[in-house]
């Protein structure tokens, strides 16, 4: 018995004594004994207690330092010169306008074409969604950046937009309705930089939650989903952190009812605010 129940027995020992002589009753034997075992069973249990010297500390996030080339072997300098389409703004709830801008080239020195050429990530991020090949966006993958990590003097110039109320779709979109969406997950208190990358030439080279780096190639230029001619999509929107999309498709008679419900989330419903991704691009790194 170490000191602390030994101490406790003498004061409980105690106490029935003081309680015997104020009464001047005897306790039997065999009732001290019991009292005595009720006592010793009714102590606390030992438990291990961990001290540490320290508190815990988690570690804060790296923040986002580089922005990189979306395309291998064109540097971020150059890669402006092959954009062929840019961006523009949808009217609220439509599905209309170009959401991000398209690059591609027909010839770069001795290269003819600019499919198979290597997508790299423009930034380091965390794959969050794997998209199949359905039309619109073919062969995608959404990668996502957590605003926190991002240094405040991009977010001063990106002048990200402010949080608004969902739409309403637009009627002329077919945008069923999911009573319980388990493959969106959403962390509604803190908002996350997406970037989309489309028409790839084969599914990714990256999986669902790695962590990729800036630079780093997760796929090559193709011709997927509703494209015309070989080309990479760069679409970026702003929206509640921890997305994740198992698939989305829309405009194709095969798509399912939570595919194009995917679809109307991230395209139409303003829960994902677009910006342009030449915002992020032109900014120079710190």
């Amino acid at each position: 018995m170490n000191n602390h129940k030994f101490h406790i027995l003498l004061l409980f020992v105690f106490l029935l004594l003081i309680a015997a002589c104020n009464s001047n009753n005897h306790i039997g034997t065999e009732t001290y004994k019991h009292l005595i075992t009720q006592s010793i069973n009714a102590l606390p249990t030992e438990t291990a207690i961990l001290i540490t010297e320290t508190p815990t500390i988690t570690p804060t996030p790296n923040l986002v330092k580089n922005i990189c080339s979306p395309l291998g072997e064109i540097s971020l300098e150059e890669v402006f010169q092959y954009i062929t389409q840019s961006f523009s703004m949808p009217s609220p709830g439509t599905d209309f306008g170009h959401h991000g801008i398209d690059f591609a080239f027909y010839r770069r020195g001795d290269r003819v074409g600019i499919q198979g050429l290597p997508v790299n990530s423009v930034l380091d991020g965390k794959v969050n969604s794997i998209l199949n090949n359905h039309i619109p966006y073919g062969h995608a993958i959404i990668i996502e950046i957590p605003i926190s990590q991002l240094p405040s003097e991009w977010l001063t110039k990106l002048q990200l937009p402010t949080i608004i109320p969902t739409y309403t779709p637009d009627g002329r979109l077919n945008c069923p309705q999911i009573e319980e969406d388990r493959n969106l997950s959403l962390n509604i208190n803190q908002r996350s930089l997406y970037v989309l990358y489309a028409h790839l030439n084969k599914p990714p080279l990256v999986s669902i939650g790695e962590f990729v780096k800036c630079g780093q190639m997760i796929g090559e230029v193709g011709n997927s989903g509703r494209s015309t001619n070989p080309h990479l999509h760069l679409e970026m929107r702003i929206g509640p952190s921890g997305a994740y999309f198992a698939d989305m498709a829309h405009y194709d008679t095969q798509a399912t009812p939570l595919e194009m419900h995917n679809y109307c989330t991230w395209r139409v419903s303003g829960l994902f605010q677009l910006i342009d991704p030449m915002s992020l691009l032109q900014l120079q790194p710190h």
